[in-house]
């Protein structure tokens, strides 16, 4: 698979940035609107969110709520949007898929691939709204580069499962953009590990998502690493993600072009 990632890497980037030109194609701002839609969404959440949670958020109060946020949203736009456009784009792609050689992972990766350019314009958000907020960079800064990596590398591994599932159980699209308002509510994103209660806290440290968000949050408003125990909770979701989609999509690609 990899050898075929690597073989088809040029298809793979040009796709992702055409399909980037063609979203916003012939609107006033153009690609800004990847930056103003989570924007906006952050500012009403954090309107409502920072007067709930006045005494018991996790950003430790109000100061920094909104680059608490934003640590826990943005990654988390990258992850649903790679989960719902990623179940449906070997479906999106029957056409291709029934006339040329082209393996089914590239298309997976080149979804994945457009969330990537996504996900760098929203850690340059992330760092502007941090540097705005009086945050100061720390050398642990260096380290989120590797931690979204990994968190690409989980995208890819569940945009892999749910995309190769979906061919044969078409209500897959529909049944993941439903668990993903779901998920949204499982993962510390507008809230704190620290308000919740022991049974819920472990569900929620079980949640794949969690760990990259909670990194993010350690690096930027921390200015701390993340701990050894949680890179190789990363490292293991990752590998661990891409290697199934790897496996389910070998066991049924004999039959997946004819199931289109």
């Amino acid at each position: 698979m990899l050898a075929q990632l690597w073989r088809h890497r040029r298809y793979i980037l040009g796709g992702a940035l055409v399909e980037l030109r063609q979203r916003y194609a012939g609107s006033a701002v153009g690609i800004l609107w990847h930056v103003v839609t989570p924007l906006t969404q952050i500012l009403l959440y954090g309107i409502v969110f920072s007067q709930l949670l006045r005494e018991r958020g996790g950003a430790r109060g109000e100061t920094h709520y909104a680059v608490f946020l934003c640590a826990g949203l943005l990654p988390w736009f990258v992850f649903a949007e790679s989960i719902t456009r990623g179940s449906g784009v070997l479906l999106a792609s029957e056409t291709y898929l029934k006339k040329l050689p082209i393996p089914e992972v590239v298309f997976v990766a080149q979804s994945v691939a457009t969330s990537a350019f996504t996900l760098g314009i929203y850690a340059a958000a992330l760092f502007v709204m941090a540097a705005a907020s009086g945050i100061s960079p720390t050398t642990s800064w260096l380290l989120l580069p590797p931690v979204l990596l990994l968190f690409l590398g989980l995208c890819f591994g569940f945009a892999l499962i749910l995309s190769t599932l979906a061919v044969f159980f078409r209500d897959v699209v529909q049944v993941t953009g439903i668990a993903s308002q779901v998920w949204f509510w499982i993962t510390p994103i507008v809230y704190d590990m620290s308000v919740l209660r022991p049974g819920l806290r472990r569900v929620v440290e079980w949640n794949p998502p969690s760990a990259y968000i909670l990194s993010i949050r350690d690096i930027v408003l921390r200015g701390i690493a993340p701990s050894p125990e949680r890179w190789v909770w990363m490292a293991a979701f990752s590998v661990g993600f891409v290697a199934l989609g790897a496996l389910i999509l070998g066991r049924l690609r004999s039959d997946l072009r004819d199931a289109l």
